[in-house]
């Protein structure tokens, strides 16, 4: 069997390319890799590797038609200033993506995941492969919420359940009752720092889904990372949906955040 990886920044190619060997060993993994995003450390974890520039459609495709085989995942983010500056798109993607004025990233991949299954290929949903590490229902490393930071839990679970409905952003921060930030296209990690900057410590973070959510390459992750910067800001908890975000080193995140006394509570979002 053979599967390939289209492998964005971050950690997560590296976890995803792991759970497909523990799954199978004798699975050949081939990744293709961008310049200057997809971590150099992946070539560990896969059989073979192909390194190419962001935004070059063209020798993704050749890539992929040249290896021969068809179930493909999408895995990691891709930095958005590469979707904004048409300066690192070839030919094939300025031709595929046209003059649209909607630049959200979910909308651009979609189009170039489209125009690769016209080419014999299929994506796949890439949560299959790690069950085990996404988000729980419930208290997830045991700490105890008291009553008023379950009603800003409550509040803010009701609240990112209709910002998810919008597809602007994943993540959001209540305290006392009030939403004091929104993601949009800045990142979590930008989000929290601006959110503390607002409204200092003591803040609910929340990050979901969006409603309409491609999993075959827009999964929701978090990661040491982003559990320290809530350190770091004083955060009261942290908020996955649970079943659709994926937590990164799950044993190590949810061990130390016990030792930060940040509660992490998987919840589920209100239709």
């Amino acid at each position: 069997m053979r599967i390939g990886i289209i492998a964005g920044n971050r950690y997560l190619p590296i976890i995803l390319a792991r759970r497909i060997k523990e799954k199978n060993k004798d699975t050949q993994i081939v990744a293709v890799c961008f310049k200057g995003q997809t971590s150099p450390a992946l070539s560990k974890y896969v059989d073979k590797s192909h390194w190419i520039g962001v935004g070059t459609l063209a020798a993704l495709r050749d890539i992929i038609k040249k290896e021969g085989f068809s179930e493909w995942i999408m895995a990691g983010q891709i930095n958005p200033l590469y979707i904004f500056k048409k300066k690192y798109w070839d030919e094939e993607l300025k031709n595929l993506i046209g003059e649209i004025r909607d630049f959200r990233p979910h909308t651009i991949f979609t189009k170039i995941i489209n125009y690769l299954e016209r080419c014999d290929v299929s994506f796949l949903d890439y949560t299959l492969f790690l069950k085990q590490d996404l988000a729980s229902e419930g208290v997830m490393n045991g700490l105890e919420i008291d009553y008023d930071l379950k009603k800003d839990i409550d509040f803010g679970v009701e609240m990112i359940s209709k910002f998810s409905e919008l597809d602007v952003g994943q993540t959001a921060g209540v305290k006392s009752a009030s939403v004091v930030g929104l993601e949009s296209l800045e990142g979590t990690d930008n989000t929290i720092k601006r959110i503390y900057k607002i409204a200092g410590g003591g803040v609910t973070i929340l990050k979901f889904c969006k409603a309409h959510q491609d999993l075959r390459f827009d999964v929701p992750v978090v990661g040491l990372s982003t559990l320290k910067l809530l350190k770091k800001t004083g955060a009261a908890s942290l908020v996955l949906e649970a079943g659709k975000v994926i937590i990164l080193e799950k044993g190590s995140f949810l061990s130390s955040a016990k030792k930060y006394n940040i509660p992490i509570v998987g919840r589920t979002r209100i239709k």
